[in-house]
């Protein structure tokens, strides 16, 4: 959904979640590493000025590789 919506993600590295980040719109952090999600969610914060292009090219995922 956030996808669809043009958002950044931020997800787990676990089956049909790593399938939808490519490293140009999000970050993939391990299960259970609280470390890991915590530093995704900071470089968020710390580099706003991204989201933009991460949330295009999520929208651009989404309608290639989701869209029925």
């Amino acid at each position: 959904e956030a996808m669809a919506m043009g958002r950044a993600i931020i997800t787990t590295d676990v089956p049909g979640c790593r399938d939808t980040v490519d490293g140009t719109n999000g970050f993939i952090v391990p299960p259970r590493d609280v470390t890991a999600l915590a530093q995704a969610m900071t470089n968020v914060i710390e580099h706003r000025s991204s989201l933009d292009d991460m949330g295009r090219s999520s929208r651009a995922i989404a309608l290639d590789r989701f869209d029925v």
